[in-house]
C-alpha cells in the first residue's frame, strides 16, 4: 500500500500521468494525539510531506510509513482550517462494542452483501447518528485492513480487502 500511496505520478512532456486510482481515493487514517484521529487521503498527507516535511524524511514513501505504520504524530499547527482535514474523537460506545465482540463479529454486524456478487457494503443501518459513531466504524474497519469505497451517486459505502485494492 505504501509503494502505490507514495507514486506521486509523473509528468513527461507536458503530459500528467496522476497517481493510480487507489492512491487517489483511499481514506487514510492517522493520529494526531491520542484522543484525535484525522481522516485525510494520499493527496493531502503528500501536500503535508512537501510543504512541512520533506526536510525531515528522505522521501515521501518514508514520511508515509511513518504516519500510517510507526504513529509519527504531524504538528497540529498544520490543521488551521477547523474542518479540513477531517478530525474526530473515538465514539467509546463503539470502541467498547469492537473490543467486547472482536473484530470477526464486528465486521459481520456493520457490513451486508450488496447487490452485487461477493461485494460487501457498510451496513448503516446498525448505527445510530451519535457524534463520531461512523467514523469510529469506518476508521476500525481500516485498521483491520479494509477500505471504503464511496458511492455517493447511491449512497452506499462499499467494503474492499486492502489487498484487494493494491494489486
Amino acid at each position: 500500500m505504501i509503494e502505490k500511496l507514495a507514486d506521486r505520478g509523473e509528468v513527461k512532456n507536458e503530459i500528467v500521468r496522476l497517481p493510480p486510482p487507489p492512491a487517489s481515493f483511499t481514506d487514510l487514517y492517522f493520529g494526531v494525539n491520542r484522543d484525535e484521529i484525522v481522516l485525510t487521503n494520499g493527496d493531502a498527507l503528500f501536500l503535508f510531506y512537501k510543504e512541512d516535511y520533506s526536510g525531515k524524511f528522505k522521501s515521501f514513501k518514508e514520511f508515509l510509513s511513518a504516519v500510517l505504520n510507526d504513529g509519527f504524530v504531524l504538528d497540529k499547527k498544520l490543521f488551521k482550517n477547523p474542518r479540513y482535514p477531517k478530525r474526530f474523537t473515538l465514539n467509546q460506545k463503539i470502541e467498547k462494542e469492537y473490543s467486547d465482540l472482536g473484530f470477526d463479529q464486528f465486521f459481520k454486524k456493520y457490513s451486508k452483501p450488496s447487490g452485487k456478487k461477493g461485494v460487501l457494503q457498510l451496513n448503516k443501518s446498525t448505527m445510530k447518528s451519535e457524534e463520531g459513531e461512523y467514523l469510529t466504524v469506518t476508521y476500525l474497519m481500516y485498521k483491520n485492513k479494509y477500505d471504503i469505497s464511496r458511492d455517493c451517486y447511491q449512497g452506499i459505502d462499499y467494503l474492499r480487502k486492502r489487498e484487494d485494492s493494491f494489486r
